[in-house]
């Protein structure tokens, strides 16, 4: 599996989980059902800025897109809501509130670590 195939493969994995649709995806990264579709089977190479876009509302950081076998399970949780009632619009808003809880679990984690 070539490296445009993982990043693919876990940007269409973390999308699915979250329970996100294409189009939703589509409108929020402003590009085409057709293109999304072409990143997420690896037909194309995604461009860092989207991998940017999506990996802060997926909760992850980028360099977890190029894991072969990553850890879906180990995201962000899910938050209590109906994502399919979201209007792609506010996803922005969303991705900006998931990248503020990531940053604050890696904080706390280093923290931690200085502690012991």
């Amino acid at each position: 599996m070539n490296q445009d195939q993982v990043i693919g493969k876990n940007i269409q994995a973390l999308r699915k989980k979250q329970g996100f649709a294409h189009d939703q995806i589509a409108e929020y990264l402003d590009i085409t059902p057709k293109e999304l579709s072409d990143f997420e089977n690896g037909r194309r190479h995604i461009p860092t800025f989207l991998m940017s876009l999506l990996a802060n509302l997926y909760g992850v950081d980028k360099y977890d897109f190029y894991e072969e076998t990553l850890e879906i399970e180990s995201v962000i949780p899910d938050l209590d809501f109906r994502v399919d009632t979201i209007e792609a619009s506010d996803l922005k808003q969303l991705a900006s509130f998931k990248k503020i809880i990531r940053n604050y679990l890696e904080m706390s984690a280093l923290l931690e670590g200085h502690q012991h």
